[in-house]
């Protein structure tokens, strides 16, 4: 079976939309899911299943909302896909330095590089980005969260996408291994 990460996207530690991960881990196990880990109290989930990522996402989706009272939107990747992802990184000496600062938006298609462009024109920012296909890297040297450029990236995008910082892509990369 191959092996597959999940990507949940809106779920919370605690408060509003809080879902546990031995919550979401016993879910993907209902569902027949093998093998299954979870990475930090963020929706990143690791497993093998039978099936095409598009139906596994539709079921995993529509199974998640009956189960926890919210929709999420799962984006799920083959490990053979996530590691093109990590190697394809543009910025790997960045991350390398620390990986905090370097960012994966996981995307539903490819991402609108010219209008990325004129939104880092326009919010003046030291940040970089790189364009792939189902992927956007950046570069947020004084740091994500404070970044304008990475608040209006997915509007600017028109694609769907849910970011992850490189140390928690390095982590899944080494998990999707040892699920082999």
């Amino acid at each position: 079976m191959p092996v597959l990460i999940a990507l949940y996207r809106g779920i919370n530690v605690v408060g509003k939309n809080s879902v546990k991960m031995a919550a979401l881990r016993a879910m993907h196990e209902r569902l027949g899911h093998r093998d299954v880990q979870t990475y930090i109290q963020s929706g990143n989930v690791v497993f093998t299943a039978k099936g095409a990522a598009s139906t596994i996402a539709r079921i995993t989706e529509a199974t998640f909302e009956a189960e926890f009272g919210f929709r999420s939107r799962v984006a799920i990747i083959s490990a053979k896909r996530w590691g093109e992802f990590i190697a394809g990184n543009p910025y790997a000496r960045f991350a390398a330095a620390d990986p905090k600062l370097v960012h994966a938006g996981i995307c539903s298609g490819r991402p609108d590089g010219a209008a990325l462009k004129a939104l880092l024109a326009k919010t003046g920012g030291r940040e970089s980005f790189e364009v792939g296909d189902g992927i956007l890297y950046l570069h947020a040297p004084d740091g994500f969260g404070t970044s304008k450029f990475a608040a209006g990236m997915e509007r600017a995008s028109s694609v769907s996408m849910t970011v992850r910082n490189w140390r928690t892509m390095e982590m899944l990369q080494q998990l999707a291994n040892v699920a082999r």
